[in-house]
């Protein structure tokens, strides 16, 4: 990079934060240049001068440097669990209104798959607050108007499409009214000083993928207003890559595996406790009657991360007392399967993993790979287990010989993505987004 391209990149990393190694030298100063040669501008240094001046151009870069990469219930778990924390902390209990914060909302994805969760479960509209908040206009804007094409919605099992979106198209959908109007958006910087210092404390945060684009004190900064955001024992999500330093600010790990999921320390001692070990109550003003588990049961969210996984919806989860206790969060009641190596399957690994028995869902993953040695959803499920039981090295190797035998699978490229600039691999990482980038365009 030139001196003004160090200029610029400067700028970013400190107007945003962005770390311009997680991106890609390269990357930035294409960005630059399409940006400078749009606007006219007839070097990099009136460009410069012209973006300091310039709010709305300014924002424009950002919308090219950062591509909101997001779907309706990505990674899935974290909106399982969500329903289950609610109901474990009795936090109807403790309050009218629970307020969740989704921070960066992009393109409101997030925010809307927190709302259809809660409306599925049986919560009132008035029951809840969810604030969205994003750095980006454009992207609010589409957040609001609430019309999404086919790209942010994957999975196999899409029926909560059929009952909150109308078709315009054939290939948009528009989100109706009544999930609409769950969501107040704002437009925030996330690593301000003041960032909502207006509002009072949340009781959830989702605070997913954006981390990992930032430079040590932006992230720092950013640890620190969660922190004040979050109410005492409140619960944090976090993206599966971006927990290594949230230790240092207060936060312990709730322990459940593929939610990525962090409760915030009480300040108060006293007030600090495990999750509950005696069976709550169901909640509030919620008449919804209990029953035994049924595991035909599906999930409105499926987890396209491995489409084989079947999983409990969340209206059957309250049905049948989704206020079960957090030491016994499974979806299905804790066992020990015992499989035949002929009769293993992919749903059955994932029911372990989900279950939090990573040992043996590792196991029946190599017996089956033995047989379905071709089988690319296995490589990337096997990726994702041990991936969660911090075994990053050998999860990588199973991403990759997913995308050796099918060079465009989404997931797979994105958890290596992720991996490799988790591990500083910034070349490497930015050579994926690449790829990634290119497959969104087809």
């Amino acid at each position: 990079m030139n001196s003004i391209e160090v200029k610029m990149a400067a700028l970013l990393q400190e107007k945003i934060g962005l770390d311009p190694n997680v991106i890609g030298i390269r990357e930035i100063s294409r960005v630059l240049e399409r940006h400078r040669v749009a606007c006219n501008c007839s070097s990099l240094e009136t460009y410069f001068h012209y973006l300091q001046t310039n709010k709305a151009e300014f924002e424009a870069l950002i919308e090219s440097v950062v591509v909101p990469e997001t779907w309706f219930f990505r990674d899935g778990e974290p909106f399982n669990f969500l329903v289950r924390y609610i109901n474990t902390e009795k936090l109807f209990h403790q309050t009218d209104k629970i307020k969740i914060l989704s921070v960066p909302c992009a393109s409101g994805e997030e925010p809307y798959s927190i709302a259809i969760t809660l409306l599925e479960a049986g919560f009132k509209p008035h029951q809840f607050q969810i604030d969205a908040v994003d750095i980006s206009q454009k992207s609010l804007q589409k957040a609001q108007r609430g019309v999404y094409t086919r790209h942010s919605f994957r999975g196999n099992y899409l029926e909560f499409r059929e009952r909150y979106f109308l078709p315009i198209t054939t290939t948009e959908y528009q989100l109706i009214d009544s999930v609409k109007n769950c969501v107040n958006f704002s437009m925030e910087n996330l690593i301000n000083f003041g960032f909502l210092s207006n509002k009072n404390p949340y009781h959830i945060i989702f605070c997913r993928n954006v981390l990992i684009y930032f430079d040590q004190t932006a992230r720092t900064q950013t640890f620190k207003n969660l922190n004040r955001l979050l109410s005492n024992n409140g619960l944090l999500f976090l993206g599966a890559s971006e927990t290594s330093q949230i230790s240092n600010f207060g936060f312990e790990s709730i322990r459940q595996p593929l939610v990525f999921a962090y409760r915030k320390i009480s300040s108060d001692r006293e007030n600090k406790r495990d999750f509950p070990k005696e069976k709550p109550e169901k909640l509030l003003d919620v008449n919804l009657k209990k029953r035994e588990f049924d595991p035909k049961v599906k999930s409105i969210i499926n987890n396209p991360q491995s489409p084989a996984a079947s999983q409990v919806s969340l209206t059957e989860l309250h049905k049948n007392g989704a206020t079960q206790t957090t030491n016994d969060l499974a979806l299905i009641p804790t066992q020990t399967l015992s499989v035949s190596q002929s009769n293993i399957s992919l749903k059955t690994i994932q029911t372990l993993a989900d279950q939090g028995q990573l040992n043996q869902a590792a196991i029946l993953g190599e017996s089956y790979l033995k047989q379905h040695s071709t089988q690319v959803e296995a490589y990337v499920l096997l990726g994702q287990i041990y991936q969660a039981q911090g075994q990053e090295k050998v999860a990588e190797q199973y991403f990759q010989k997913a995308i050796y035998l099918e060079p465009h699978h989404y997931q797979a490229l994105l958890h290596l993505t992720l991996l490799k600039e988790q591990h500083g691999e910034t070349e490497k990482a930015a050579i994926l987004r690449k790829r990634i980038q290119r497959l969104q365009t087809f």
